[in-house]
């Protein structure tokens, strides 16, 4: 009997110890990517039954890459709730708790973490109607029509993301005002800018955009090229 159970015990204490939450730069599911004075950006991968506690010190993105059926929970909660993920969602978190996901699809999950190291990236906003400070909407809807050109934007205080989607000879506008930006490809895309060299990248490879982008990004393939593109507003 007791060694009939040793195999449920020892599965239990491994379970236990995959829920201790750790930074995320010493999760093993999480890899990092690009690492500057603005972001810290890692790339996730859980496996089918996989989980990770990650306790995040930042402000964070997730940013899915594949469908995906997740367990989301804070660390102290029940690990019960599931929630169904599409490719392209984008997702705001705050800091200052440990959040614990676990794959409960038969099929690898796949997403980008963007950690704001400015915590004035927040979707807490002032409203001036009501003269207080209001959460605004912590993720970006889903578009109308996934097979034609779209922009969907989240507002996040001294940034912004969008969801883009450029079809054959679309162009996507730069920054209103100086700003560096954060692209996150969700397909394979290949930009050309009339300054500086092509952006071509694979889903989940990033790429930095220095400020003062004055050039639209026109997508020159002929297959819709989809990315999540982070605005970072340079300080006055």
């Amino acid at each position: 009997m007791k060694l009939r159970l040793l195999p449920l015990v020892l599965a239990l204490a491994s379970l236990a110890a995959a829920q201790t939450p750790v930074e995320i730069t010493a999760e093993p599911h999480h890899h990092l990517l690009l690492e500057n004075g603005d972001v810290r950006v890692f790339a996730l991968t859980l496996r089918p039954q996989e989980q990770a506690m990650v306790n995040h010190q930042h402000n964070f993105l997730l940013v899915s890459l594949t469908d995906g059926e997740l367990v989301i929970w804070a660390e102290g909660s029940s690990s019960l709730p599931n929630f169904r993920i599409y490719k392209g969602e984008t997702q705001f978190s705050f800091a200052g708790r440990a959040i614990g996901m676990r794959n409960d699809r038969t099929t690898e999950y796949q997403g980008v973490v963007v950690e704001f190291l400015n915590p004035k990236v927040t979707s807490l906003q002032y409203d001036y109607e009501s003269g207080g400070w209001e959460y605004n909407s912590t993720g970006i809807n889903p578009p109308a029509d996934p097979h034609a050109r779209f922009v969907q934007k989240l507002e996040l205080g001294a940034a912004s993301a969008a969801d883009v989607q450029l079809m054959a000879g679309d162009s996507y506008p730069p920054p209103e005002k100086p700003s560096a930006e954060l692209l996150i490809p969700v397909s394979e895309i290949e930009l050309a800018l009339d300054q500086g060299p092509q952006i071509h990248k694979s889903a989940g490879e990033a790429a930095w955009i220095p400020v003062g982008r004055k050039s639209e990004l026109a997508n020159r393939t002929n297959q819709p090229a989809r990315f999540i593109i982070v605005t970072l507003f340079a300080a006055p």
